[in-house]
């Protein structure tokens, strides 16, 4: 009889821990703007302008801008200009600062790169603590869409992710690399655009 109460009770706390890790590994969902009008079937060819970063850590932009580009190929949703490309048209245009862009400026853009949409974006966190032997990792990033005859934005959403995970937490293990957390991150906030 005590031996079924003490199974019966390791049950229950097993439990416990196991929706306690479902409930905490559970995160945050991307907050997102969807265009109610705009017509996403209209879209085939799509550019994305280099990422700004608005975090201490160094090059953030670049890899977030990699890391999209990467998502959105493998999606084969879009064709997406080559980054080369979108480089020279913004180099032509003297255009250095891509946080700033004016409708006219990406209507213009649009135009030279011969794409309907125009992915911009900016990883406005990227920090990592650590503790012990177990390290913490929290990204935000955020990206928009604009589409290509009114430079009006028809898609926007930010994502926050990392964090201490529940395995790391309880046993110091299962830590991601900034790249794992970029990575899923952004393939989080895709998700809310691509099915």
């Amino acid at each position: 009889m005590k031996r079924l109460n003490l199974i019966k009770l390791w049950s229950a706390l097993l439990l416990m821990i196991v929706i306690t890790g479902v409930i905490g590994c559970g995160g945050m969902r991307p907050t997102v703007f969807l265009h109610g009008e705009y017509n996403f079937g209209f879209l085939e060819k799509v550019a994305v302008i280099p990422f700004d970063n608005l975090s201490k850590d160094q090059g953030s932009g670049a890899r977030a801008t990699r890391i999209f580009i990467a998502e959105l190929l493998s999606s084969e949703t879009f064709d997406v200009i080559e980054p080369g490309e979108v480089n020279y048209v913004l180099e032509k245009q003297s255009l250095v600062r891509t946080d700033a862009l004016t409708k006219e400026q990406i209507i213009k853009i649009c135009k030279n790169l011969g794409v309907q949409g125009l992915f911009l974006g900016a990883v406005t966190e990227s920090s990592q603590i650590r503790s012990g032997n177990s390290n913490s990792i929290t990204m935000t990033i955020v990206a928009r869409m604009v589409e290509s005859e009114t430079g009006e934005t028809v898609w926007s959403a930010t994502h926050t992710a990392g964090g201490k995970g529940f395995l790391s937490s309880l046993f110091g293990v299962g830590n991601k690399s900034t790249s794992e957390v970029m990575r899923d991150c952004i393939k989080k906030i895709l998700g809310t655009l691509i099915n």
